[in-house]
């Protein structure tokens, strides 16, 4: 009874999902990233200046370092969504879905661009001191749309509690699948270490993030290329396979034969997007909190962190599955398939294990930050530990959700976050431009001195 009540849950979601990620958000998130591209003048050429930006100390006004806001923002975005929701876009999207993420990915750098100029420009400090700031605080303090702003907020506080669905939910899967762990067990252990970080603050969060962020996604990044060197003969093979599959519209081999082109797209931009999240604007919450002299400087730094997340790990992990995972055959989803990918190394599943608790570890303490931040904007600062109470309470239920309901609520949760967030970017674009216009040589020139030093 319960699992048919799961069953209907998950496609009524699923049937709002397929009208909200339909052609016009499509056109919308892409469009506005292409837009951005164009009228910034590729401001993705400047990527080598702003990795540069990203490590010089600043002692400009904010509540944590650049590099901190950086890590925050990396620790949020990097999380399971980078090996279950990229397995996840591969059985249901098929290979070309990550052809599609890849090239909205690279657009998306102007748009996370975008968002992080805005959010400095318009941040403000809080009851407690702290800077804040992000696309609820543009659209009350550059656009007066206090209605519109609510809605993105609540929408970001629904993500958030997505997320830590998202996060507990896959840990339980693959520490059951591997250890056999209880998922009682597994939950609780979860929620005891991310308390033990979030309860202590932004300042807190950014120290963590610093040096568990860098690690992770070393020890990731090994592990994929360690999949694709033990499959190299068929290399040549899997990246024919994403480009065949991208443009014809049908998975080229097993069970996943009948993926339309559509859905291609579908799974490969909005998994891009609850991965990178440009174009949700979660991720100019952290930029709004740096140590950053103008807008332009921790803009060029958020843009980052799209190459990062999606142009290096998710692309690693996606051509991994592909090369070495059954997502041909219909029968594993997720979690399941990413463990059948790795399985092919010694130890693969212990190594993913201990990748994807590192993931999703940082993931919850990033999206406790933006969750906590989105409820404070409309309750007020003393709601905070509170918020990070519920947070904790939500993760309890993750682990016994269904995996496909929990990625359905983060698909629809994010897409509620992208409508007001695009809208302002749209209405404030001679803002950013006119930004740009003032201090991005300015940047530029700190970012050659910073190399040569």
């Amino acid at each position: 009874m319960e699992q048919s009540v799961m069953n209907l849950l998950t496609q009524a979601v699923a049937k709002g999902n397929a009208l909200l990620w339909g052609g016009p958000m499509l056109v919308l998130i892409v469009g506005i990233s292409f837009y951005f591209t164009w009228e910034l003048k590729f401001i993705q050429k400047h990527l080598l200046q702003a990795i540069s930006l990203s490590l010089k100390k600043s002692t400009a006004s904010g509540a944590v370092s650049s590099f901190g806001a950086l890590v925050i923002a990396l620790a949020a975005m990097v999380g399971t969504g980078n090996i279950v929701g990229v397995a996840a876009a591969v059985s249901t999207g098929g290979p070309g879905a990550l052809f599609w993420m890849m090239l909205s990915a690279f657009f998306a750098m102007a748009t996370k661009y975008a968002e992080a100029v805005l959010a400095v420009k318009y941040r403000e400090k809080n009851e407690a001191g702290e800077y804040v700031g992000g696309p609820m605080y543009v659209l009350q303090k550059g656009l007066h749309m206090k209605k519109t702003a609510a809605v993105f907020a609540l929408a970001t506080a629904l993500m958030g509690f997505a997320d830590a669905l998202i996060q507990t939910n896959s840990l339980v899967a693959i520490y059951d699948s591997v250890v056999k762990a209880p998922p009682v067990l597994t939950t609780l252990a979860l929620m005891g270490l991310t308390g033990a970080v979030i309860l202590g603050g932004v300042r807190k969060i950014a120290a963590f993030c610093k040096w568990l962020v860098p690690l992770m996604a070393i020890i990731y990044i090994l592990l994929c290329m360690g999949v694709i060197v033990c499959h190299l003969d068929k290399l040549p093979w899997a990246i024919a396979c994403i480009f065949k599959s991208a443009f014809s519209g049908t998975a080229v081999v097993g069970g996943a034969v009948g993926i339309t082109l559509k859905e291609a797209v579908r799974y490969g931009v909005s998994r891009g997007v609850l991965s990178n999240e440009a174009g949700s604007g979660s991720g100019a919450i952290a930029a709004a909190a740096a140590q950053t002299p103008n807008p332009v400087r921790q803009g060029l730094i958020s843009a980052s962190t799209v190459f990062w997340d999606t142009l290096v790990i998710c692309l690693l992990s996606g051509v991994a599955v592909v090369i070495a995972g059954d997502w041909g055959g219909g029968s594993l989803f997720g979690a399941q398939l990413a463990e059948d990918a790795f399985s092919a190394l010694p130890g693969g599943a212990w190594l993913l294990l201990i990748s994807l608790s590192l993931f999703a570890f940082s993931t919850l303490v990033g999206w406790s930050y933006y969750t906590a931040k989105a409820v404070q904007f409309c309750l007020g600062v003393n709601v905070e530990k509170g918020v990070y109470w519920m947070w904790l309470a939500v993760m309890g239920v993750g682990g016994f959700l269904s995996p496909k309901l929990v990625w359905e609520l983060a698909d629809t949760a994010i897409a509620l976050m992208c409508l007001p967030n695009i809208l302002s970017l749209w209405l404030l674009r001679k803002e950013v431009f006119a930004e740009t216009k003032t201090y991005l040589a300015l940047e530029l020139q700190a970012a050659r001195r910073t190399a040569r030093e």
